[in-house]
C-alpha cells in the first residue's frame, strides 16, 4: 500500500513555498510598517510550514504491521496526518491546520485595526527633480 504519491509530493511543496512567501512578506510588512500584528500572521504560516514539513502518516505502517486492530484505534499525535480536509480531500497535522487558522486570525486582526492614515498625513506625490525640469539637459 503506497501511502506517498506523486500528488502528495507536490501538494506539500506547494504548501511548503506558500507558507514560507506568506510568512517573509508578513516579517518585511512588520518591518516597513512597524505593526506587529504582523509578526501574528508569521508565526502562523511558520507553524504551517513546520506542520506540512514534518507531517508523517497515520496510523504508521509499523504500527499496522504490529497491531491492525489497535492501531486504528489511536489517537493522532502533533505530526500524524489525522485531520481530513474533505473539500480538496488531504490529511493535515493538527500543527498545520492550527498554524493556518493562526495566520488567518492574524491577517483578521491586522485587517481589523490597520491604521486609516488622514488626509493631512497622506503621502506627498514626489516633487520632480531639477534635471527634469530643465530642457537644455540631455
Amino acid at each position: 500500500m503506497a501511502y506517498t504519491t506523486t500528488r502528495d509530493v507536490v501538494v506539500g511543496a506547494l504548501c511548503v513555498i506558500l507558507g514560507c512567501a506568506a510568512a517573509a512578506a508578513s516579517i518585511h510588512a512588520a518591518r516597513r510598517t512597524r505593526n506587529w500584528l504582523f509578526y501574528i500572521c508569521a508565526l502562523g504560516a511558520v507553524a504551517f510550514v513546520a506542520g506540512v514539513v514534518g507531517q508523517s502518516v497515520f496510523p504508521s505502517e509499523d504500527a499496522q504491521k504490529r497491531d491492525p486492530l489497535g492501531a486504528t484505534k489511536q489517537t493522532p499525535g502533533v505530526w500524524d496526518a489525522g485531520v481530513q480536509i474533505p473539500v480538496i480531500g488531504i490529511q493535515a497535522t493538527p500543527l498545520a491546520v492550527g498554524g493556518f487558522l493562526v495566520a488567518v486570525v492574524g491577517l483578521s486582526l491586522v485587517l481589523f485595526f490597520e491604521v486609516v492614515p488622514s488626509e493631512e498625513h497622506a503621502a506627498r506625490p514626489p516633487r520632480p527633480s531639477a534635471l527634469v525640469e530643465d530642457p537644455d539637459t540631455v
